[in-house]
């Protein structure tokens, strides 16, 4: 079955990690290379199975190689999982290490970064073992991610206003927010300092008190409410499959920027219920690719400048999508077919490099 479910889904290889002396359980999923080094965030999470656990990591390593075609980026895509066996458990020094030899054993193929349940420090005590991590503040390069993935996901707010023909200012607008986390509260600062009214609703109180108290932002009710509130904008940033068939019909909002991965239950399905609903989907591996670009820039060298810019690209990349998503059937499939213009791309390159290296040494025998 998992040989099955890796062919269906391309990957190129799992790799089911245990250690001994901290128990650590992970699976590293690389689902493709074509485009260069396999970067991914490393996910804490307490998962009812492994076979949960194995689902989710191929569903988030094969996003993400979408996430770093559609970013233009020399990068391919991956992820891994640490399987807890109890919510919130505080993390280690012992395990988070052990997970970095993990990631080294792969010689530079993975990229290890940060994800839920991983903070800047896991990340450093990781790059005590391994070179291949990105996301720390003291041992590893890059930091928090989550204002770079908020800048993102804003700009893709901007390119489905400016798809609607409507200004891309946010002032005025009201924007609901589900997940108030790292990337949801810096998505919802960005709104209220540009003059929006921001709707949020987390599991965690506290979150949602830190929104309405440093920020003006309303609080929601429940999940529910946040999800089906009237807006302009709506944007899940906690887990993925919020958004299913269940709730198309109850949602009321112009347009759906996700910050979360895999935001829909069944992208193929669900992605053509919004189109049908009149609803604007900025598909979320494009939407949120934002942290992706700011550490795949900083591993490739790119200038402060230059990753601004591709971070702020992501508006145009948005509003090339929606304009190629009625004849794709949806905005997901528009985006798929963006992202594999850019793998093909790559691998035609390759082909011509590699056809071109046996030429040349063929040449020098003779």
């Amino acid at each position: 079955m998992v040989f099955e479910t890796m062919a269906d889904r391309g990957h190129e290889r799992v790799v089911f990690c245990y250690d001994k002396e901290t128990s650590l359980r992970a699976i590293i999923a690389i689902h493709n290379t074509t485009l260069g080094p396999a970067l991914g965030g490393t996910r804490r999470w307490a998962y009812k199975t492994e076979a949960d656990a194995l689902n989710d990591v191929l569903r988030l390593s094969e996003a993400m190689t979408y996430k770093a075609a559609a970013g233009d980026l020399p990068m391919g895509g991956a992820k891994s999982v640490i399987w807890m066996d109890a919510a919130n458990k505080p993390s280690t020094e012992q395990v988070a290490r052990a997970m970095g030899r993990m990631v080294d054993r792969l010689g530079g193929l993975y990229i290890a970064a940060e994800d839920v349940g991983v903070n800047t420090q896991f990340i450093d005590w990781m790059a005590q073992e391994t070179k291949y991590v990105m996301g720390g503040e003291t041992t590893a390069r890059g930091g928090d991610p989550a204002p770079y993935t908020a800048l993102g996901v804003i700009s893709g707010m901007r390119g489905g206003l400016k798809h609607l023909g409507r200004s891309t200012s946010l002032k005025g607008l009201t924007i609901a927010v589900q997940g108030v986390g790292a990337l949801g509260f810096n998505v919802c600062k960005i709104a209220a300092e540009e003059g929006a009214r921001v709707i949020v609703y987390d599991i965690a109180e506290d979150r949602v008190q830190l929104a309405v108290n440093a920020l003006g932002a309303e609080a929601a009710h429940s999940d529910a409410d946040v999800l089906t509130v009237q807006c302009d904008i709506l944007c899940p940033c906690a887990l993925g499959g919020v958004i299913t068939a269940n709730n198309i019909p109850s949602l009321n909002c112009d347009i759906l920027a996700p910050g979360a991965n895999n935001v829909l239950g069944d992208p193929d399905e669900d992605a053509t219920a919004l189109l049908g609903a009149g609803i604007v989907y900025c598909p979320d591996f494009v939407n949120n690719g934002g942290g992706l670009i700011q550490l795949a820039g900083l591993w490739c060298g790119f200038s402060d400048t230059e990753l601004d810019q591709r971070i702020r690209n992501i508006e145009n990349v948005i509003m090339k999508i929606l304009n190629d998503a009625k004849s794709s059937g949806s905005a997901h499939a528009a985006a798929l077919a963006y992202a594999h213009q850019r793998l093909d791309a790559g691998q035609n390159s390759s082909h011509v490099e590699a056809k071109s290296s046996q030429a040349s040494t063929t040449t020098g025998r003779a």
